[in-house]
């Protein structure tokens, strides 16, 4: 009669445990279905966000001591506009990000910075993100300081 008992309040538990796990998965079913759903989880577009620099050369000097750092932020294949763009820049040997300007794109989804680094300076742009719009940035480029005459 004893193995009896046990065998019972084992079968009992189970069940119990049965029933709770299958409350449980149904209710995270339930919610991930209903967040999925959700008409104000809108997905943002995804953007990308170019970089690239062009020497800008000072007469009578041949050596170029300032440097235009050209982006464009596309959503695809478009151009976004309004949209605001951080330069970061870094140096030394244990260099961190740090943001020295920022601009806003134009109709394009162009933008431009004007630099003129005294030493070998690392650049990156930036766009944070926003409502409609996921964040990006761009590759890195290096500009070196060239060598007065």
């Amino acid at each position: 009669m004893r193995a009896m008992q046990a065998s019972l309040r084992t079968r009992l538990g189970s069940a119990a445990a049965v029933a709770v796990l299958a409350a449980g998965g149904a209710m995270a079913t339930a919610t991930a279905a209903s967040a999925a759903g959700h008409p104000s989880h809108k997905p943002l577009d995804a953007t990308t966000l170019s970089i690239k620099n062009k020497a800008i050369a000072h007469k009578p000097i041949r050596h170029h001591r300032a440097s235009a750092i050209i982006g464009v932020l596309r959503d695809e294949r478009t151009g976004v506009a309004g949209e605001t763009i951080t330069l970061d820049s870094r140096t030394g040997k244990k260099p961190r990000w740090t943001a020295v300007a920022t601009a806003t794109t134009g109709a394009d989804g162009k933008v431009s910075f004007i630099v003129a680094p005294a030493t070998r300076t690392q650049f990156k742009l930036v766009f944070g993100g926003d409502s409609a719009f996921r964040k990006s940035h761009s590759n890195v480029v290096t500009l070196n300081v060239g060598k007065k005459k």
